[in-house]
């Protein structure tokens, strides 16, 4: 049934920050939660990332993560500067930048990844 569709516009972060943010300045904090489409809208961001202070994304098995690895994702970022750590529910932060362990390119559960 069409009738219950309709199509919405499809943007880039960076794309939208230059039609619909007036603002030039710094972007404070940026939290992306897209349900595993995560890092598509990292790959669509760097003058945005540019700009960033902070950063918080989610990582886990669905979307895309099935075909992209955290691994890339860190060294993204790292390019632009940040420091990334996994965060967990009980506000403890483990540094992945640098640091990055084997057994997470085994482990595809839920976490939150926090840059800066």
């Amino acid at each position: 049934n069409d009738t219950a569709c309709q199509e919405v516009p499809v943007f880039s972060l960076e794309d939208y920050v230059d039609k619909y943010v007036r603002a030039k300045g710094p972007v404070n904090i940026l939290q992306i939660d897209v349900e595993g489409w995560d890092f598509d809208v990292l790959f669509g961001a760097s003058s945005v990332l540019d700009k960033t202070h902070y950063l918080e994304f989610e990582y886990h098995k669905d979307g895309n993560w099935n075909k992209y690895h955290l691994p890339d994702a860190i060294r993204l970022l790292d390019g632009k500067g940040f420091t990334c750590y996994w965060a967990s529910d009980k506000g403890r932060l483990w540094r992945i930048t640098e640091c990055y362990f084997d057994i997470y390119n085994y482990w595809h559960g839920w976490s939150n990844v926090a840059c800066v």
